[in-house]
């Protein structure tokens, strides 16, 4: 992380986004911890000769490693920015409090300075004997794993003629600690979700008697659009990570891997009092039909 004479930053990570909105997130963490403006923080990735050395983003890793570097490398600097301001305003660095994006004396709030006068200072008017500059390099080692928690409830509705089964209700409550942005993390969780429905549904990877796969193109595997895709209430607790600075977690692949069972169970449950216990995924209404017709005979 680098914050130019202007004020403005430079923020170079490991971490590769496959659209998980790290350029937001991450640039978030920094005006969080320094005062800048999020429009103000380029954020640099996925190219080894300028970014650090990474191992891609893996869905749940970057907010707990890569917003955790963000925010450990964004302290350090702002504790030079605290020695640089308190020589600026000629006072003792253990005088000075940060507040409302800015530094300022102790019991005289109008005796401060902005992140951005602290930045040119930095270059031009540092204490005697401190390298020049606000910019440093940290590279986070998690010192245990966090999990995030969710529960997924579904209701479904059966058709016992055609055995067609539809969504009725879907509530999700997801708990991945601190949420940076809340809408990011929601979008996480709708993409987790859908996917998950497409598995239990309709997504099946087939090959015929010669070994050639029938749905190898979009043609013919089916995805699911907008209009098969159900509602969905999202609710949130939080349970900060003790092993993160911010207390975040990863939520990538929450709802992928808990929605799925959720979906195909509320089936076997509303075909329960016929004796059915499973139905392989994808569940689809022509395997729901066939245990209807055999329940029938």
């Amino acid at each position: 992380l680098r914050v130019h004479p202007t004020g403005k930053a430079i923020l170079k990570l490991g971490v590769k986004t496959q659209g998980q909105g790290h350029e937001t997130t991450f640039a978030q963490i920094v005006a969080d911890e320094l005062g800048i403006p999020p429009s103000d923080v380029l954020v640099q990735h996925g190219d080894t000769d300028n970014t650090p050395y990474g191992l891609g983003t893996y869905a749940s890793r970057s907010t707990p490693t890569g917003g955790a570097a963000t925010a450990v490398v964004a302290r350090k600097l702002r504790d030079k920015a605290r020695q640089i301001a308190a020589h600026m305003l000629e006072t003792s660095p253990d005088d000075l409090e940060w507040a409302d994006d800015r530094f300022h004396v102790k019991g005289a709030p109008d005796r401060g300075a902005s992140i951005q006068e602290v930045a040119f200072a930095a270059y031009t008017n540092h204490p005697p004997g401190m390298e020049a500059g606000l910019e440093g390099v940290t590279y986070y080692d998690p010192p245990n794993m966090t999990y995030p928690f969710g529960t997924y409830v579904v209701a479904v509705e059966i058709d016992p003629d055609t055995g067609e089964w539809k969504i009725r209700r879907l509530v999700a409550v997801d708990d991945c600690g601190v949420r940076i942005n809340p809408m990011i993390v929601e979008g996480q969780i709708m993409g987790g979700l859908t996917e998950g429905f497409a598995m239990s549904a309709m997504q099946l990877i087939t090959f015929d008697d010669d070994g050639n796969c029938i749905g190898s193109n979009f043609m013919d595997y089916l995805l699911p659009t907008a209009w098969e895709t159900p509602n969905f209430e999202l609710h949130e607790t939080v349970t900060p990570s003790p092993h993160h600075p911010l207390g975040c977690k990863g939520v990538g692949e929450s709802a992928t891997v808990g929605s799925p069972a959720a979906f195909v169970n509320a089936v076997i449950d509303a075909l329960a009092h016929l004796g059915v216990r499973n139905i392989d995924m994808p569940v689809t209404s022509a395997k729901v039909w066939d245990v209807l017709r055999q329940a029938r005979r």
